[in-house]
């Protein structure tokens, strides 16, 4: 038997003594990401705060399915802001509120339209090719 198939019958402070044991380096080889599902929202984003904190960028991609849509909006503007650096702020999309993709979308295609990009550029020439 694998221990991933009693995490569901664990009891919040285990599942967070564990979570805590393998940040700290106490317990190698067991993936703290398939935690995640179990935690309770405190411990959940105590965890997601402290990998913020500390630009765990693996770590933040695997807690975003998990994450509430306000939380996953923080972390997608403090990439944008250049906060987590290396971290990519497109895995965020799909878990953001199709308003705030909406907004993202404007803010995207008002600054392509403010400022010719190299793709645009790319474009021009294949067309010129024919």
């Amino acid at each position: 038997m694998k221990y991933t198939h009693l995490l569901p019958f664990m009891e919040e402070e285990e599942l967070k003594k564990v979570a805590f044991e393998i940040i700290n380096g106490e317990l190698k080889g067991v993936r703290l990401e398939r935690l995640f599902p179990f935690l309770g929202t405190g411990t959940f984003n105590e965890l997601v705060d402290l990998f913020i904190e500390k630009k765990e960028i693996s770590y933040l991609k695997h807690a975003i399915p998990f994450m509430s849509r306000e939380k996953v909006q923080a972390i997608y503007k403090a990439a944008e802001n250049g906060e987590i650096p290396g971290f990519d702020a497109s895995v965020c999309i799909p878990f953001l509120s199709a308003e705030k993709i909406k907004e993202i979308f404007r803010e995207l295609i008002q600054k392509a339209s403010n400022e010719p990009s190299e793709d645009d550029e790319d474009d021009e020439d294949d067309e010129s090719e024919d």
